[in-house]
């Protein structure tokens, strides 16, 4: 029995059906993830869709929307919930792009299949929409203008799957060319919305790349679908701008489930996952030799997984992988591939056969279980308890080149082995490894490479709370401070993304944090952003507010903030201890609402809202009223610009000796954190002529040490 349930909202109420889809996956979902588990899954997409369907209304808005997860959290799941709920609700086709390679393709493919229970026959008597993917050619060619209409008039919505190549995504849009557009209520999926979509393009105003315009296509084919971006690496798109078709109108986070263990575990912890590895041994690898790290991080990963065997309380939680991720050159994955492999196969024929060599290989293993395995374990488990399980993993291990030339050795991955990864864009952007306990990374760009990019190789993401104790990075030092850095801006990130999700924060005012790394946010073939400096002390407003309605806003705002606040006075930068000012402590959701609420004022270089709400991120912020006696002060404009000359005055004399006020600049309530002036300035271009009219507060910023921010070029 369908159910609706209404979703109350501050503006409207929405009545949402939850149909047979809903029903199908959800319950799907608490058979893989649990009720909390897929109850949170729910809770997090029907208000996803809720706001979404609000936002398709409003005529001022587009109908692009940026999902941002993150990396290996199980986004997928949130987007079968949302296409269950649209299937519910009167949408009745999908396009997804599922990937740039044929095996993110499958993955895709599969998963909607066996959630949706689509068994690759079309049946008009189950409840499963029909997929078709152009991963088979003459499945997409074989539909013709009467399957389709026959299928939508029997309410069975169908789902394509593309992988986001243009020549397969033309194979889909040449399709639905043929097709009356009024037939479709679609939508369309951009899966790792950040790879490829993306105008490459030099001159975008007259050009598009073959992706993109793939993806313009489709849009006005479907007669400008709803569009969503999905991807934990959003740094291009946040940065598009008005001349790009996909420039998203809103963002809806995708928040992982509980278990998840992502970079604050990893890299803002303090535990023993990360193991640096000398600097020199990517050089090793790239001259053909094995370092001895490589071995190590073979050898742990035999003995982790011998443990994680011991522990297994189900078959699936025995099995283990690991990936070794070095160069993006093909060329140099054989000769890695064949050393491990060769190494792995020479213990298996000493363990089947007893050789004299058992004895050695297990001496190196016990060493790796001494110097490697955190002591908290080895309370509970000694090697001998191990030796057993370690002889399984050895004949259960299989090496795989996942590169396009390691086909003959990938052989069915579903089989349950332990399995070691060597490869390099194959493995890093989209593709899942449940059971990945140990990584070697050592590929880096000399520049510090893209953000997002970096990011996206971080496979070591997931939902590993059973084992994560056995989880072990094997890294150079450099890669391991970049990787803490991306952790800290991620986490800023995602408390910009939530502010922009409450209303707090325009997507246009987003910045990405640029100090302690070498690392630029994204490829700027694709967007243009740059760099925003605070690296004087202070930070002087220096344009006016022209618009009087504005001012006389401004002004209210602050005086209702000055009137119900407590003020206590201060001495700073007087020598005769004469009150020179008055100090607040304010905390930081205080400060954001005022920048927020605030006309214009902080519009102009160097006030930008964007780095601003940054630098204010923190609470006990002293904010200082300037002037002991609260009356208005004149400052001297350029009445070209109208721009002020200079809004903090100097020393009351030039003779030292006579200095009473050492000047504005001297008045800083704490030298360690941001100190922010208030002033209230009557400008003019001479004393004789002040404008009274435009009498406003207006800002100086004390900034305890030099920050940078990437923000998107106006």
């Amino acid at each position: 029995m369908e159910k609706y349930i209404t979703i109350q909202n501050d503006t409207q109420n929405d009545n949402i059906k939850f149909g047979k889809y809903y029903n199908l996956v959800h319950n799907k979902h608490i058979a893989s993830y649990s009720q909390t588990g897929a109850d949170n899954i729910v809770s997090n997409t029907v208000e996803t869709y809720r706001s979404i369907q609000i936002q398709l209304k409003d005529i001022t808005k587009n109908n692009n929307v940026l999902l941002v997860g993150k990396v290996q959290s199980g986004k997928t799941s949130n987007l079968e919930l949302f296409t269950a709920l649209a299937f519910d609700n009167g949408y009745n086709v999908l396009v997804i792009y599922g990937g740039y390679d044929k095996t993110l393709l499958k993955q895709t493919t599969d998963r909607f299949k066996s959630t949706f229970n689509a068994t690759g026959d079309i049946s008009y008597d189950d409840d499963s929409p029909a997929i078709y993917t152009t991963d088979d050619s003459d499945q997409i060619l074989s539909i013709d203008d009467e399957i389709m209409t026959d299928l939508l008039d029997n309410n069975k919505p169908i789902i394509f799957v593309s992988m986001k190549r243009p020549a397969a995504m033309n194979k889909i849009n040449s399709l639905f060319k043929r097709l009356d557009k009024s037939m479709f209520k679609a939508f369309i999926i951009d899966d790792e919305g950040d790879q490829a979509s993306l105008n490459n393009a030099k001159n975008k105003v007259e050009d598009a790349s073959s992706t993109y315009q793939q993806i313009i296509d489709m849009k006005k084919l479907l007669d400008d679908p709803l569009y969503l971006s999905v991807t934990a690496t959003p740094q291009a798109n946040i940065f598009l701008d008005e001349l790009s078709a996909l420039r998203p109108d809103s963002i809806r986070l995708i928040h992982p489930g509980r278990g998840y263990n992502g970079a604050e575990e990893y890299h803002l912890s303090e535990n023993d996952i990360i193991t640096i590895v000398p600097d020199s041994d990517h050089d090793d690898l790239e001259n053909g030799n094995i370092p001895s790290s490589l071995w190590d991080a073979v050898k742990y990963f035999i003995v982790a997984s011998a443990i994680k065997r011991k522990r297994a309380t189900s078959n699936s939680g025995r099995y283990s992988d690991m990936i070794v991720h070095d160069f993006r050159e093909v060329s140099q994955h054989s000769n890695i591939y064949t050393a491990i492999d060769n190494y792995i196969s020479c213990i298996k024929t000493s363990f089947e056969y007893g050789d004299d060599d058992i004895k050695a290989y297990m001496d190196d293993f016990e060493e790796c279980f001494n110097r490697f395995i955190s002591k908290e374990i080895q309370e509970s488990l000694s090697f001998k308890d191990i030796k057993d399980e370690i002889s399984t993993v050895v004949k259960k291990t299989k090496v795989i080149l996942k590169n396009g030339q390691g086909k003959l050795t990938q052989g069915n991955e579903k089989l349950k082995w332990h399995k070691i990864y060597v490869g390099g864009d194959l493995i890093q952007r989209g593709l899942t490894f449940s059971n990945l306990i140990t990584t070697y990374f050592t590929r880096w760009a000399k520049s510090g490479g893209n953000m997002d990019t970096n990011l996206q190789r971080a496979r070591w993401f997931g939902y590993r709370n059973k084992y994560l104790d056995l989880c072990k990075i094997f890294t150079t030092n450099e890669i391991a401070q970049e990787f803490t850095a991306l952790a800290e801006i991620e986490d800023d990130l995602w408390e910009q993304f939530q502010d922009v999700e409450n209303g707090n924060l325009k997507i246009d005012d987003i910045l990405v944090q640029s100090d302690n790394t070498k690392q630029s946010p994204t490829s700027k073939q694709r967007v243009k952003y740059t760099k925003v400096s605070f690296k004087s002390r202070w930070i002087k407003q220096k344009f006016i507010v022209t618009d009087e309605s504005k001012i006389l806003e401004n002004n209210k705002i602050i005086d209702s903030l000055f009137n119900n606040t407590e003020w206590n006075d201060t001495t700073f930068g007087s020598r005769n201890d004469s009150v020179t000012a008055q100090y607040a402590y304010f905390d930081a959701e205080t400060l954001r609402k005022l920048i927020t609420v605030i006309h214009d004022t902080f519009d102009y270089e160097p006030f930008q809202k964007k780095a601003l709400s940054n630098l204010l991120g923190q609470d006990n912020i002293p904010i200082i009223r300037m002037g002991a006696d609260k009356k208005p002060r004149y400052r001297t404009l350029y009445p070209q610009d109208m721009k002020i000359k200079a809004l903090q005055q100097g020393a009351n004399s030039t003779d030292e000796d006579k200095i009473t006020y050492e000047g504005d600049s001297s008045v800083i309530i704490d030298k360690n954190k941001i100190n922010i002036q208030i002033y209230k300035i009557t400008p003019g271009i001479n004393k004789e002529s002040p404008m009274d009219s435009k009498t406003q507060y207006m800002f100086a910023i004390y900034i305890p040490k030099e920050k940078t921010y990437f923000v998107k070029e106006n």
